[in-house]
């Protein structure tokens, strides 16, 4: 029988932010004492007085809604080899201000470094899919089909959630609106961003910053990307899963348009941003930026060389404790 974790009963543990404080005009702080990882923040150019007010800002306003109405949720995180950076992102998820259940799914892709105990020592469920079977949208149909609950957060094992409301801005977007299938928001560098890393970041993740959660109208690159998007499990059975066609990726993406496509709709949310990075130099960044503009457009086989080729930090997951 599955334990999830719950948030509420680690929170007695003093585990949460501050909370944010209202005035006598109703108005809040600015959520600077939200953000999980400025540091982070500060790593872009110009971040530390640009990117991190703008992501304050944005998760100052989610507290429009009440975070003791949220749904419970599941989180799934897709993992290989990553058992200190799982710790840390589970270290975030305890962080996190969030009143109901969270679930906690783990699908190992059969590590060999630990994570696996990790996960459970976190009372995570963990679904091993083998390495022969690996697929970017099969991992994520495996952690869907293991949740629990009708709404999922989708991230993977190296990711670090922004902000301690970073559940309540994706959840909320979902109660008492049956037609919400999914919410996804940008990517701010981690720890051992490159340079191209960061200075991307100070274009693309601060106009989407920039502006307050907005339902979009049409499916672009990045859109409910699965380092860290919300996805009404609803949607995803009626609209036939993630397309296991798109075996090296662009399935959320192509989720995201068949959303649109059937009715449902796709909310932008900047507070759900979280920090991710690869570590990739200039070369290897366009390598994978072109990449990801041909997978958005087709359904592509995994190439498993390809893939290693611009993703020095997948062969090296890939090759730890190898037997």
């Amino acid at each position: 029988m599955r334990t999830p974790a719950l948030i509420g009963e680690l929170r007695l543990r003093g585990l949460t932010r501050p909370k944010l404080q209202t005035s006598q005009n109703g108005t809040t702080s600015s959520g600077m004492d939200y953000l999980l990882h400025p540091e982070f923040v500060a790593s872009v150019p110009f971040g530390s007085w640009v990117t991190r007010r703008l992501l304050a800002q944005r998760v100052a306003e989610t507290l429009v809604d009440e975070p003791k109405a949220d749904p419970n949720i599941t989180v799934v995180v897709r993992a290989l080899n990553e058992a200190a950076k799982l710790e840390r992102l589970f270290e975030d998820i305890h962080n996190q201000v969030f009143a109901s259940e969270v679930e906690l799914i783990v699908v190992d892709n059969e590590s060999t470094d630990g994570t696996p105990q990790v996960a459970k020592s976190h009372h995570a469920e963990v679904v091993t899919l083998p390495r022969d079977s690996f697929s970017y949208p099969r991992a994520l149909n495996v952690g869907m089909e293991a949740a629990s609950n009708g709404l999922v957060f989708m991230t993977n094992a190296h990711v670090r959630l922004s902000n301690a409301l970073t559940l309540h801005a994706g959840a909320r977007h979902f109660v008492g609106n049956d037609d919400t299938g999914g919410a996804f928001g940008t990517v701010l560098p981690s720890d051992g961003a490159s340079y191209v890393e960061r200075l991307s970041a100070m274009g693309e993740s601060n106009l989407s910053l920039g502006k307050p959660a907005r339902r979009i109208k049409r499916a672009g690159l990045g859109a409910l990307a699965a380092t860290g998007a919300m996805v009404s499990k609803e949607a995803w059975q009626q609209l036939g899963h993630f397309d296991e066609r798109y075996q090296s990726g662009g399935e959320d993406t192509a989720l995201a348009k068949t959303m649109l496509d059937n009715g449902w709709a796709v909310v932008e949310e900047p507070a759900l941003t979280v920090h991710h990075s690869h570590g990739l130099g200039l070369v290897d960044n366009f390598k994978q930026y072109l990449d990801q503009l041909k997978i958005v457009k087709a359904p592509r086989q995994l190439d498993k060389q390809d893939l290693l080729r611009r993703r020095p930090d997948l062969r090296t997951r890939i090759s730890r404790n190898e037997p």
